[in-house]
């Protein structure tokens, strides 16, 4: 039963945090079920179900989703780079 009038003990319904780390993608479409954690860097491809955890700079796709391989880690030396411009005050 899912009518806004039943109480909740009747719901069956789940609720919980979703954690999303940095650098983390979502495709479109998505659907992530609570209480899982998108650790930093993940990718998601569109259209997946995420009802687990998924690991740091992993690729997951499908319903559900699967670990696909893992990611290129490149982004956080493009990160420290813009880090250090934004401090020196260049903006190249």
């Amino acid at each position: 039963m899912t009518n806004p009038m039943v109480p909740e003990d009747f719901t069956n319904v789940f609720h919980a945090d979703v954690i999303i780390g940095r650098h983390v993608i979502v495709g479109s479409g998505t659907v992530v079920l609570p209480g899982v954690t998108l650790e930093e860097g993940g990718a998601i491809g569109a259209l997946s179900l995420v009802r687990d955890n998924c690991g740091p700079f992993g690729i997951y796709a499908g319903t559900p989703a699967r670990f696909v391989r893992e990611r290129q880690r490149g982004l956080l030396e493009a990160e420290q780079r813009l880090h250090a411009q934004i401090q020196n005050g260049s903006h190249e």
